[in-house]
């Protein structure tokens, strides 16, 4: 795996946001970007108020992260000067807890902003993830099937 990739991982275990920053930190990064995803109480697919969800992974989304991860590193940063720890959790989650991090760090602000914002857009669309979403009445609803 690319050096810059900190950490890569699909896991059920609860996401520390802080701790990814950390693994990003460096003393030639004067900034870092930290995207943390919650759990939300709505949705707009829902009826009514959400009170939790399941995800669900395929065996092959910890790659398919790291191929996230690599593609946005070589789409914004070819020099190389970025550094990455990204985490999407399975399992059940209720209402605000962490569900997807991504810690970015580099020499300058912008180039995080970037390299953050592709990685997260490639993931809601191209990560084998899927959620049963479940309402406050009982019913629920898959996303991203």
């Amino acid at each position: 795996m690319d050096a810059r990739i900190r950490l890569a991982e699909v896991t059920a275990r609860t996401v520390d946001e802080t701790a990814l920053l950390r693994l990003v930190e460096r003393p030639d990064a004067g900034a870092a970007t930290l995207f943390v995803g919650r759990v939300r109480d709505h949705d707009p697919q829902a009826a009514g108020e959400v009170v939790g969800l399941d995800y669900t992974a395929h065996p092959s989304a910890t790659e398919k992260l790291v191929e996230i991860i690599a593609g946005a590193l070589a789409e914004a940063d070819p020099q190389g000067s970025t550094v990455v720890a990204v985490a999407h959790r399975i399992g059940h989650l209720d209402v605000g807890d962490t569900a997807f991090v991504v810690a970015v760090s580099a020499a300058h602000r912008r180039l995080t902003f970037e390299v953050c914002e592709l990685i997260v857009e490639q993931v809601k669309h191209e990560l084998p993830v899927w959620k049963q979403q479940f309402e406050a009445d009982g019913s629920y609803r898959w996303s991203g099937l």
